[in-house]
This record gives structure tokens, C-alpha cells and sequence, in this order.
């Protein structure tokens, strides 16, 4: 402790010397400037001096006469005088600017000096003389100007140094206080440093005995040092060990006994499943804390109420855990699932394993852990439910590949039937008319099937949403049921949307399939179109563009939404319906549909008073009078005949033998094959005249991928149209059919049919 004190006292001498030298060297600087002040005054009175004399000289010489007397000799002291000053000016002068001009005028005072000379020992010429004493007077001048401006120099020099020595005057001073303040702020933690180290020992050593006083015997001081403080505390600890020795076995126990239940409680209040055990009179003698988590009830409301493990179980659930429980003194492990009601009304799934609890032959209670499965089991739900959407869609796939082969001949047949009836049998038309509406709703019937089980490729364009409204009116009327009123409302104004059209007619499909199960007692359905203008604070809510959108609303008088409830009714799998009788995709679908078609949806809903959707397209960039609303009747101004031979490959014989007619109606020469086989075996013999082939994709044999393969390998410009009951993705998908190639989708429309067999014979 000693040296210890000894170098913080040498220390804090150290610091004052440092702070009394830093001023004492200030002080020093701050003279040497001064003394230079000082110097520079001195010289500037020499300058001064100089500049007199040269003056002097100047202007005797000026007024002297031609002949010289006295006057000369005054000339010639001044001259002296002059080179005097000159010389004395540069001896004690230093500045290296300064020192440069004086050299220049003692160079000048010699020449002037030998201008006086030979100016004294010249002849009695007059003119001579007049001439000497001009250049004289020219060497005066110039020393005259020369001392004039060496002066003005060394005036600036001298009063820039003045200032700066006057500056650092004053900032001596600042500098003087800073050192004193950080001197003595350095002195004052050093201080209390030290008066730390004397103190801290003895505080500790005053606490250890309090500490030893209230029964602590195992109490140590954790100061330690080869000072005498150190040697006390060392002393100290050792007492105090002497003292616990007594009562160690006691201590010892004390710490399994504290470490156990420390364990224990640890374990039980973080266990994330819900532990419980009951003894052996069936009463509950622990609960772990997750019970809160899965329940909602306390450890102490458990604890309390004995009744209310058995009333939280599901009532359908009930019998069974009674049962599972009966016998608690089974030596055997079990296992069930069932449900419970939460604290907030909520059933919950349980994973429960119980399991008795034995010490030696006597049986103290079993021991229970149950795991919320909830989400397992809701997970478990939706990949059913998703299995079978897939197998809905297989089905559905399946059924609308023959289904769309049927129609086709019916559509195909009777559109030929139409065209050969005449205008005078209008009974017979208009039979005729009813199938083809018939076939084009059982057409649309199907697309919708199909766009219910599965995700469609996109294929927007500008489109008219009263036009997609106004088509779909009838086939919503069929799809609603008869005391349910529907209404349709569309504005008188409206722009165009970029959308795919039948993609927006299955959403509007979708919402009107849920108004109608909304309202089982019958109601008012609203499905109206109004162009809207979104400002930016509205549709930064949605965070899409502002400007200016197409609205379509789907309104319904049914029975609400409850608020809880709205902001996950896009979600997948989620559905308000009874178990059983709703998918939970349909919205989600809507949603994504109008998000992959660059719109938003929103929905307004109060249970008991209806709801409201209401999807906002932005409109395309074309203004309204550049949209052609009105579809104008191809037939009259395009030619679609013609007179090119085409192979036709289609397993389905009413589909070959419909097409076979109707193609030779328009002119063309028809070749026949009824499987890929078939086909490349005809095309082989036929190929040369052959302009065309059209290949229907899935067919017995080879599909129509692998005939158009070989056929490009014999013939790489062949035109090739596919034709199929299935949508492109699902050819895609697997793997029967490339994006990019000419397709066209079956139920055939004989007008759709012609236009693609004219544009692809068309090109170039």
C-alpha cells in the first residue's frame, strides 16, 4: 500500500510540474514575440532615418547650383549619413524579404556615392557638370524610391507581427486556463482514486462482518492484494470458513434440496406441452404453466376447481376420455386425440399420452402430457381437402376432354343444319338456334368446371366488363336459385379494362355461387359495373396506381359476414360454411385471379345485412371511342375458303366425320386419320400435297406431340394446328403440348375453326 501511495504522489507531482512547465514554456514564446515587436521598432526608427537622409540628399541636390561651394559638403555628410543608416538598417535586420531590399539600397548609396565623386572631381566643364549632376539626381531618385518602398514593406511586416504577437497574448491566457482546469481535474480523479483504494478494503471489510452478523458464515471478501488490507481479508475468509465448517453437511443438503426444485420448476413452467398429475383419489396434484398457454385457464383455477379438467372436454369427446381414465391404476401407457373448449370458446385438438406413476408396489397418481395438434390436424384437413379439389380436377379434366368431343359434333352439325335451312323455315331454325344456345351453355358449364379445380393460363385483352356481365347473366340465372331476384346494373359509361375475360367471368361466378348460399330464404343479388376516379390517399391503402378504374360490384341481401371473420375470408382453405360443404379456395382464388390481372378487391359485410364486393380494375390507356364494343359479323367481309388439302388426325369419329364435312362445305380437300399412326403413316404417302395438318393432342398410339415431332424431322415447314378438349396448361403440364404452337380449343366453333386455318395457310 505503501508504493502504491508513493506513485500516485509521484504521479500527481508529475502532473503539476507538466502543467507549471507547459506555462512557464508559454510564457517564454510569448516573450521572444515581443522582444521581436520590440527589435522591429528599433530598426523601423533606422528605416526611418534613411529615408530622411535620402531626402535630404535628394533635395540639396536639387537646389544646387552649376558651381559648387558649401552646398557640396553638405551633399556629400548626407551621402555618408545615408550609407551609414543603410548599412546599420541591414546589420540588424533579419527578415530575408526585407534584408533583400536593403541590399538593393546599399547597392543604390554606392552608386550614388560614386555619382557624388565624380561629380566633385570633375572638371570646370559646365556642361560636364550639368550632366554628372543629372544622373545623380536620376541614381537619387530611384534611391529615393527604392528606401520609400523598402519602407512601406517593412511598416506591413512589422504590424502583422504586432498582431500576431498580441494574438497569441491572448490565447496564452486560454491556454494558461485550460492547463490549470485539466491539471486539477487530473489531481481530482486521481485523488479519488486514490481515496478509493484506501477506503474499498475497509467498506468490505465492514459489509463481511454485517454479512457473518445476520448468519451468512459462508461469506468471503473478494478483495485480495499483498497490502496489509489483503493480508486482513485473507485472515478474514479464512474465519469465516472455520465458522461454516460447523453447519457444512446442512448446507450441502440445503443445495441438492434448492438445486432439485429449481430443476423441477424450471421444467415444469417451460415445457411447451400441457403436464398434469393426478394422484391416486383422481385429484389433480400439478399442472405445468403451458397450461395457460393451451387453455386459457390459470394453474390456480385448475388447482381450485377440481370439476374443470373434465368440463373443458369437448361434449362429443367426452365418453371417450372418461373411458381412457376409468382405471388409473393401469400398469399400461395410453394414447388417444380428442378435444377440448378453450377459455375463449375455441376448440382445440390434444395428443394424449398418460402413463402411472409407481414407488416400489405403491401407486401415487399417473402422469399426463398433452401436445395441441390443432394446426397438425387443420393441416390434415386442407391436404384432404386439397387431394380431393386434385382429383376433382382429373375428373373434371377427363370429363370435359369427351364432353367438349360431344359438343363439338353437336355445335359442328347443327351450325351446318343452320346454314342449309332456309330463310323461309323459320320453325326449323329456331329448333335449330335452341341447340346451338344449349350446346354453348353446356360449353361454358364446362370451362367453369373446370376453372373451379384448377389454375388457368392468362390470356388477357381489352375487354368490356358490361359485355362480360351481360354474357354471363343467363348462365347466372340458372345458377341461382328461383326466389333469389337478380339484378343487373351497368353504367352507361365505362372504359375498357385489360383482363382475361373468362378468368373474370369465374370470379364473378365464384362470388355469385357464395351470395346464393348466403341467402338459403331467398333475397336481392346486384351485380353492377360504374367507372370510379382513385385518389391517392385511397389507393395507397391498396397500394396500386391512383386514377381511373372500372368497378364491378356483387351485392347480396344474405346473411353477412361476421367482422372477425373478414380479414381472412381470402385466405386458402378458410371458410365460414358448415364442415363439408365449402372448399375454402373460392376466394382465394378470386383473390388471385383479380391480383394477376392487375386489379384489387375489397369487401363490405355486417352480419345480418349482407355483403358487398366490389373489384377495381385499372382501365387500359385507349380512351373509349377507340374500343369496338360491337363484334361486326366476319363473314361478310372476310373470305374463308379455299381449296388446300388438309390431314386431319382426331381418335373421336363423330369429330373426324364433322370436321370432314365441314371443311369440304368451305372447299377444302380433306384427308382422314384416326390415330397418330394413322396420320404419319397417310402423311408419309400424301406428304407432298399436303398444306396443312391438323392434329388433335391426346390420341391412341402416338399423342399429337410425337406425330408433329416426326412429321417436322420429314418436313420442317408443315403447318401444324392443335386441336383438344383439354386446356393448354394441362397439355403443358404434362408435357403433351409446347407454348408457342398454333392451338385451338374443342367444343369447335366452325367460324373460330376457319379463320385459324385461314390465318395459318396465310402466312408467309
Amino acid at each position: 500500500m505503501k508504493k502504491k501511495l508513493i506513485i500516485y504522489l509521484f504521479a500527481l507531482f508529475l502532473l503539476f510540474s507538466l502543467g507549471v512547465g507547459l506555462s512557464i514554456y508559454n510564457t517564454y514564446k510569448i516573450s521572444r514575440d515581443i522582444e521581436s515587436v520590440i527589435s522591429l521598432h528599433r530598426v523601423e526608427i533606422i528605416r526611418q532615418n534613411l529615408v530622411i537622409n535620402a531626402q535630404t540628399v535628394q533635395g540639396n541636390l536639387y537646389i544646387t547650383g552649376t558651381t559648387f561651394g558649401k552646398e557640396l559638403d553638405v551633399i556629400v555628410d548626407n551621402v555618408i549619413a545615408l550609407d551609414d543608416a543603410a548599412r546599420n538598417c541591414l546589420n540588424c535586420h533579419h527578415n530575408k524579404n526585407i534584408t533583400g531590399r536593403l541590399n538593393q539600397i546599399v547597392h543604390t548609396v554606392d552608386q550614388y556615392k560614386q555619382a557624388i565623386s565624380s561629380l566633385i572631381t570633375t572638371t570646370a566643364n559646365e556642361q560636364r557638370v550639368e550632366r554628372l549632376k543629372m544622373v545623380a539626381i536620376g541614381i537619387g531618385d530611384s534611391l529615393l524610391s527604392k528606401t520609400q518602398e523598402m519602407s512601406f514593406v517593412a511598416e506591413r511586416s512589422l504590424n502583422a507581427k504586432t498582431i500576431r504577437a498580441l494574438e497569441k497574448i491572448n490565447s496564452s491566457r486560454f491556454i494558461l486556463l485550460a492547463t490549470i482546469i485539466f491539471s486539477g481535474l487530473m489531481g481530482f480523479l486521481l485523488s479519488l482514486r486514490l481515496t478509493g483504494m484506501i477506503t474499498k478494503p475497509i467498506t468490505e471489510l465492514v459489509n463481511a462482518t454485517r454479512m457473518i452478523a445476520s448468519g451468512n458464515l459462508g461469506y468471503s471478501i473478494a478483495y485480495s492484494d499483498k497490502t496489509e488490507f489483503g493480508e486482513l481479508a485473507r485472515n478474514f475468509n479464512a474465519m469465516s470458513t472455520a465458522l461454516k465448517e460447523g453447519h457444512e453437511s446442512i448446507y450441502r443438503q440445503q443445495e441438492k434440496i434448492t438445486e432439485s426444485e429449481w430443476k423441477f420448476r424450471t421444467l415444469s413452467e417451460f415445457t411447451y406441452d400441457w403436464e398434469y398429475w393426478i394422484n391416486e383419489k383422481k385429484e389433480m396434484v400439478f399442472i405445468s404453466a403451458s397450461c395457460a398457454r393451451i387453455t386459457g385457464y390459470s394453474q390456480e383455477e385448475f388447482i381450485s376447481n377440481p370439476g374443470l379438467l373434465s368440463d373443458i372436454i369437448h361434449p362429443e369427446d367426452k365418453h371417450l376420455f372418461d373411458e381412457h381414465m376409468s382405471n388409473p391404476e393401469a400398469p399400461r401407457h395410453g394414447e388417444m386425440e380428442y378435444r377440448i373448449v378453450t377459455k375463449t370458446a375455441q376448440a382445440k385438438w390434444l395428443s394424449h399420452v398418460c402413463g402411472p406413476i409407481y414407488v416400489g408396489d405403491r401407486f401415487l397418481g399417473r402422469r399426463v402430457s398433452n401436445r395441441d395438434i390443432t394446426d397438425r390436424k387443420r393441416l390434415e384437413e386442407q391436404l384432404t381437402q386439397s387431394q380431393k379439389m386434385e382429383s376433382l380436377g382429373l375428373l373434371a379434366g377427363g370429363i370435359a376432354h369427351d364432353f367438349n368431343n360431344l359438343l363439338t359434333s353437336i355445335l359442328g352439325y347443327s351450325s351446318m343444319l343452320e346454314e342449309e335451312l332456309s330463310e323461309s323455315d323459320e320453325r326449323k331454325r329456331r329448333y335449330v338456334r335452341q341447340v346451338l344456345e344449349a350446346s354453348e351453355r353446356a360449353q361454358k358449364l364446362t370451362s367453369s368446371l373446370l376453372a373451379f379445380s384448377r389454375k388457368q393460363i392468362m390470356k388477357p385483352s381489352r375487354i368490356s366488363l358490361n359485355t362480360v356481365v351481360t354474357n354471363i347473366a343467363g348462365l347466372l340465372k340458372s345458377l341461382i336459385s328461383e326466389d333469389i331476384e337478380l339484378i343487373i346494373n351497368c353504367s352507361g359509361t365505362e372504359s375498357p379494362v385489360f383482363s382475361d375475360p373468362h378468368q373474370i367471368e369465374q370470379v364473378i361466378m365464384n362470388l355469385v355461387t357464395n351470395a346464393r348460399d348466403a341467402m338459403p330464404t331467398g333475397g336481392r343479388l346486384v351485380i353492377g359495373t360504374n367507372p370510379v376516379l382513385l385518389n391517392p390517399e385511397f389507393a395507397g391503402q391498396y397500394r396500386v396506381a391512383p386514377g381511373r378504374y372500372m368497378m364491378l360490384s356483387i351485392s347480396d341481401t344474405g346473411l353477412g359476414i361476421d367482422s372477425k371473420d373478414v380479414p381472412h375470408i381470402f385466405d386458402p382453405f378458410f371458410t365460414t360454411k358448415e364442415k363439408g360443404k365449402g372448399t375454402g379456395l373460392g376466394l382465394a382464388m378470386v383473390y388471385g385471379i383479380i391480383q394477376q390481372n392487375g386489379g384489387f378487391i375489397d369487401v363490405y359485410s355486417e352480419k345480418g345485412w349482407g355483403t358487398t364486393f366490389k373489384i377495381y380494375q385499372p382501365v387500359t390507356e385507349d380512351s373509349q371511342d377507340d374500343v369496338q364494343w360491337v363484334t361486326e359479323d366476319v363473314r361478310s367481309n372476310t373470305d374463308i375458303r379455299g381449296n388446300e388439302t388438309i390431314l386431319i388426325a382426331e381418335d373421336e369419329l363423330s369429330i373426324r366425320n364433322f370436321m370432314e364435312d365441314i371443311l369440304k362445305s368451305y372447299g377444302y380437300h380433306v384427308i382422314i386419320a384416326a390415330d397418330g399412326v394413322d396420320a404419319l403413316r397417310k402423311y408419309r404417302e400424301n406428304k407432298e400435297s399436303i398444306d396443312m395438318v391438323i392434329l388433335d393432342v391426346v390420341m391412341p398410339g402416338k399423342n399429337g406431340k410425337e406425330v408433329y415431332d416426326s412429321i417436322r424431322e420429314m418436313s420442317p415447314d408443315t403447318r401444324i394446328l392443335f386441336m383438344s378438349g383439354y386446356t393448354q396448361d394441362i397439355l403443358t403440364s404434362r408435357g403433351i403440348y409446347e407454348e408457342g404452337l398454333d392451338f385451338i380449343s374443342k367444343p369447335l366453333d366452325v367460324l373460330s375453326l376457319m379463320l385459324k386455318i385461314r390465318d395459318i395457310l396465310d402466312r408467309a
